[in-house]
């Protein structure tokens, strides 16, 4: 049986396998291509420009994903800044000492995926809340999951397995909604 194709604009393979093992009636075709973020609040924004430019390179329907992490100690920042500053500035162990000085360890993590089928384009979101730990634990996961602790839980993503991860994480109900779409 053949499976219908999608294709998936990122240079992360972990969002790749987390696709594969998500979407498993579609074939993922992987462009590994360096889509450029512009800096903007507006996560819509963020995702509409990258998915453009995605569709520009592979010319047939694609999504995209973006995530950001709001610190509620920090009103808000990093948000959609946070792979900078995961990566590039601050990392995993000064993110939760600046979480314990202000002693609010409060945050949410949003993704937004888009998908241009060609003539539409659809954005779809979604939000968890959780909180930081004291410092960082795990090594499941990638990007933030040592960081990131959903409400409900005493654990970091990065201290689950995936099937427990996805069980709170918002990538399984952003792939729900895609199917929904694609079909």
């Amino acid at each position: 049986m053949n499976r219908k194709k999608i294709v998936f604009v990122t240079q992360n393979k972990n969002k790749v396998f987390d696709a594969q093992k998500l979407l498993p009636e579609y074939e993922i075709e992987h462009i590994d291509k360096n889509v450029p973020e512009i800096q903007s609040l507006n996560l819509k924004e963020i995702v509409d420009f990258k998915l453009k430019y995605a569709y520009q390179i592979v010319g047939k329907p694609c999504f995209v994903m973006d995530a950001s992490l709001f610190l509620d100690c920090l009103n808000g920042f990093p948000g959609p800044f946070i792979k900078w500053w995961f990566e590039k500035t601050v990392g995993e162990e000064k993110t939760c000492q600046i979480a314990k000085l202000f002693d609010e360890y409060a945050c949410r993590w949003t993704t937004v995926l888009g998908y241009f089928d060609g003539k539409k384009a659809y954005f779809l979101e979604e939000t968890i809340r959780g909180k930081l730990p004291d410092v960082p634990r795990g090594t499941n996961g990638y990007h933030w999951d040592t960081l990131f602790i959903p409400e409900g839980e005493t654990r970091t993503f990065a201290e689950m397995s995936f099937e427990e991860k996805q069980s709170y994480a918002v990538t399984k109900k952003l792939f729900i909604k895609l199917r929904k779409i694609i079909k």
